[in-house]
């Protein structure tokens, strides 16, 4: 059934990972969970008071219904004290891990997981609790093991966070003895991978609009969004298995389904209204909240132009958007059994790394590499991360995520951690206080950090936590999310530059875009450590998320990487880059440097310019907008998070030498343009009346029928 979606989303050229777009299959997973949530719950809950989250998995979806609920209770002067109940494992290492003769590996402090629902219920009920939010199943609550109307209702009530899983339907559709959980009113409701019958990543949480309003609000866009892209894969097979498997509910939402499809008014509302406000807003003002909306190669379609995706999901892409042989491929790749020996021994052969453990996003990733290097080295329990690096936005990848902005509200986060600026003049002198300070068992750093604005880690740092990692036996982890899978030219940097890692995370390029998918390897010596500690983690990690389209994909890239000689390809397209780009930008005043790390590019703009410094972000956002209008050859671009004055260059690796000269015109053309000149045209575009782009889309649809 999922090489079906699959399919269907080549021949009819569906985006996958583009947020300029409003996405019509998002809209109606969105509508369908809202109205899962009032269905179960019919005489409490409005589905119009709920806004969803989309995730790649429910202990994904958790971990953002935690960070939601943390955030509104700092926000109301409360604990973050949490409390789960789970009487089945499912949560097992989520927020700790036990090692035999160890005790507890705490992850997310001030989070308790039980499995007596009476002890549970206890801990609830006790007039000093300081528990702010509980996490409990919705079979737990129907089957009243829960009694949640014993809980107090005034202020000391915790938000209630219920997982619910796909198993809470019955087969017709209809939700099983509703009941059972009378004047119940969740303030959050969390979807696993059962809703896609577990064929490919998916998590979800519906929130209150009261919640969800902290983070919607101005300035807050970036917060917690960028982690997870709508994805359609997910999505749209999501919206397939639950035609399948219940109909009676779909037959009951089909005319509101229908109208996402074909409306786009009504579509852009439910967009907006039920994920992304901020999204929705972006796609308005750039233009391509159309109907027609379409992903080829690697060009995206908007209202009958064609743009030239510079982004490619975030460095996700090999050859472009929607490979016609994607699904051949797979079935061409043999005996699932036999695809995974093949595949490690690969992974073996490219990293020196025999040990693989899969995940569903870079974040995830990060995550199990960070639990499996700091349980193999406990006692010693400190991480040491880089000023400017950026591990994810789930809990414990926060970890290694710099920005403290990023964490206001969250906290306690993992505690053991400390920041060195890799760039100061005395980070040698740093790094070696830091080992000496504390009890470090895990380096984390990215060689090329994308987020922080496409800056090589220098030499000398890399040298000193070389030196440090045989000193004090630490393990060195080494995060090529953005950097592998040939992105920067070689299947990994660090081989390329003579390290060799204890833990390697993969990601991005994984799949084509076409399904979310990342690995963890690790090395001999961590597998070993793991056993003495008698550990189960990596086995917990690969029953939940070893997903057969996963590894297959993954073995397919590496073949076709031999075939078209990919290392090669891509070190050529980079010379190009290079060479063309210091041609054509030598001379811009508004160019500061140009950094090509194979097809990771980053071109920063001079920050201090007036009035540039003063208007900060909204100026580089214009010169995006600029080179998406370019009449040429329109080109999508995008920027660094933490440096948006530095413009971030991902195309496919797969890109041609005609499009990499056309890619540095449309970048030499408009950077060189006055920024009245770029401010008047962006302007123009943001004040385009909406209502005509949107009688347009709707003259179209006339026209077609």
């Amino acid at each position: 059934m999922l090489f079906a979606t699959c399919q269907q989303m080549i021949h009819e050229q569906i985006p996958n990972l583009l947020r300029l777009y409003v996405n019509p299959h998002v809209a109606q997973a969105c509508y369908c969970l809202t109205r899962f949530v009032a269905e179960a719950w019919p005489k409490s809950v409005n589905a119009d008071e709920y806004q969803v989250f989309l995730a790649n998995s429910g202990e994904e979806a958790l971990s953002g219904a935690i960070k939601l609920a943390r955030y509104v209770s700092h926000a109301q002067g409360g604990s973050s004290d949490g409390l789960i109940l789970d009487e089945e494992g499912r949560f097992e290492h989520f927020a700790f891990t036990a090692l035999t003769g160890r005790g507890r590996l705490s992850f997310i402090p001030g989070i308790d997981i039980v499995s007596d629902p009476i002890e549970f219920s206890d801990r609830v009920n006790e007039l000093t609790s300081s528990v702010r939010f509980v996490v409990v199943t919705q079979e737990s609550l129907r089957s009243g093991r829960v009694a949640w109307s014993t809980v107090p209702s005034d202020g000391r009530r915790p938000l209630l966070i219920v997982f619910s899983t796909h198993a809470d339907f019955s087969a017709s559709g209809e939700f099983t003895d509703r009941a059972n959980t009378p004047g119940v009113v969740p303030d959050i409701v969390i979807f696993d991978e059962s809703f896609t019958n577990h064929d490919v990543p998916f998590g979800a949480f519906a929130a209150t609009e009261r919640m969800y309003q902290h983070w919607t609000r101005r300035g807050m866009t970036t917060f917690h969004s960028t982690t997870y892209q709508p994805n359609t894969i997910s999505t749209l097979h999501l919206m397939n298995c639950l035609r399948k498997s219940s109909p009676r509910f779909i037959s009951r939402h089909q005319a509101a389904l229908q109208r996402i499809e074909s409306d786009p008014r009504f579509r852009y509302a439910q967009f907006r209204d039920l994920y992304s406000r901020s999204l929705a807003k972006l796609t308005s003002v750039v233009g391509a909240d159309v109907d027609q909306v379409r992903a080829d190669g690697h060009f995206v379609m908007v209202g009958g132009r064609s743009i030239f995706d510079g982004v490619a999901g975030v460095a996700c892409s090999i050859r472009g958007h929607n490979p016609r042989t994607f699904v051949e491929d797979l079935r061409r790749t043999g005996e699932i059994e036999s695809c995974h020996a093949e595949l490690t021994a690969r992974l073996a052969e490219l990293t020196g790394l025999p040990h693989m453990v899969p995940a569903v996003s870079g974040a995830s990733a990060v995550e199990h590499a960070l639990k499996l290097g700091l349980a193999s080295q406990s006692p010693r329990s400190y991480v040491l991360a880089l000023r400017g690096g950026f591990g994810g936005k789930t809990l414990f990848a926060l970890t290694g995520t710099w920005k403290s902005s990023l964490k206001s509200g969250l906290m306690p986060l993992y505690p053991n951690v400390v920041y060195v600026d890799p760039f100061a003049t005395d980070a040698v002198a740093a790094i070696e206080s830091a080992f000496r300070e504390h009890p470090i068992g895990v380096v984390q750093l990215e060689l090329v950090q994308g987020v922080g604005g496409v800056r090589a880690i220098p030499a000398a740092v890399l040298q000193c936590l070389t030196e440090q990692r045989h000193q004090s036996d630490c393990l060195l982890f080494v995060d090529e999310v953005q950097t592998g899978m040939f992105r920067t030219g070689p299947f990994v940097r660090s081989r390329q530059l003579g390290l060799q890692p204890d833990l390697i995370t993969i990601g991005k390029g994984t799949s084509d875009m076409m399904f979310p998918f990342a690995m963890t390897l690790f090395s001999d010596a961590v597998q070993e450590r793991l056993d003495e500690r008698h550990c189960r983690l990596p086995d917990a990690i690969r029953s939940r998320y070893e997903y057969e389209t996963g590894i297959r994909a993954v073995l397919n890239t590496l073949r076709r990487a031999d075939d078209v000689a990919l290392v090669e390809q891509v070190q050529s397209r980079s010379e190009l880059f290079a060479r063309l780009l210091a041609e054509e930008l030598r001379t811009c005043p508004l160019v500061r440097d140009v950094r090509c790390f194979g097809l990771l590019i980053g071109i920063e703009l001079d920050a201090d310019r007036r009035p540039h410094r003063w208007l900060k972000k909204f100026v580089y956002q214009l010169y995006l907008l600029a080179m998406l209008r370019d009449p040429r050859f329109p080109l999508l671009v995008g920027f660094c998070q933490y440096e948006p004055n530095v413009l971030k260059l991902t195309p496919p690796l797969s890109v041609t030498d005609a499009e990499v000269r056309c890619v540095c015109q449309t970048l030499s053309s408009v950077l060189r343009q006055s920024l009245s000149r770029v401010a008047l045209g962006g302007l123009m575009q943001m004040i385009v009346p909406q209502w005509l782009r949107r009688l347009t889309s709707n003259n179209s649809l006339e026209t077609k029928s």
